[in-house]
């Protein structure tokens, strides 16, 4: 009964997601997040220094305060099929 349950449930999602195709893909998208995330600060974790070169104009943010805006750009550029 249990297997049931649990085949019922992915029916359900499968059909849930045939019919909200887009809005399934973020969600899984977003519930991946934290293990992507994870995976790429993983080398990061014994890094002692940081040193950020900035091409940037006039105008463009530099060092710490441009950090965020690099990783939702690096984020929006991703392949939707990620």
């Amino acid at each position: 009964s249990r297997a049931r349950a649990e085949a019922a449930a992915a029916a359900a999602k499968a059909e849930a997601f045939g019919q909200f195709r887009e809005a399934a893909v973020l969600e899984m998208a977003l519930q991946r997040l934290p293990q992507v995330a994870g995976a790429v600060a993983q080398p990061l974790s014994g890094t002692r220094r940081v040193t950020v070169v900035a091409a940037g104009g006039p105008g463009t943010p530099l060092g710490l305060s441009r950090i965020p805006a690099e990783i939702l750009e690096l984020v929006a550029r991703l392949p939707r099929d990620v």
